[in-house]
């Protein structure tokens, strides 16, 4: 099992995920903290658990700009789709699949205390060296 925290620290390490994925994307932090709220509105359709750690998610995600509009969001280890016109379109890594990413980071910490390793995450780095 992984180390326990206490709220301050669960803060704290929370915060360097978030700094260390707004890295990875190459976005100001305030853009990925857009995308922790647009996760805590969202709902989750499906998680993929093989009982040892969580390998994906699927979420609603609401729309930040249209009433009654939802984007429909796959996150895993080998890659991320979603609905919104940023990412089938033009292919980019919006703000619902990072706020995929958030969701499945959270739900690993609190079943499994693992926290998600970007670097492991090839079309995360894929995505950053396409621009």
């Amino acid at each position: 099992m992984a180390e326990e925290l206490t709220p301050p620290q669960l803060s704290k390490r929370l915060k360097e995920w978030l700094l260390e994925l707004a890295s990875k994307l190459n976005w100001r932090i305030d853009k990925v903290l857009d995308s922790y709220r647009l996760a805590q509105r969202s709902e989750i359709i499906d998680v993929r658990d093989d009982g040892k750690s969580i390998n994906g998610i699927r979420l609603k995600v609401p729309s930040e700009t249209r009433d009654d509009t939802y984007y429909y969001v796959s996150v895993g280890p080998y890659g991320a789709k979603c609905t919104c016109e940023a990412s089938v379109i033009r292919g980019e890594v919006c703000k619902h699949i990072v706020a995929g990413l958030v969701m499945w980071n959270m739900l690993s910490v609190i079943k499994y205390g693992k926290w998600l390793d970007l670097n492991e995450l090839e079309w995360l780095r894929q995505s950053q060296d396409n621009e």
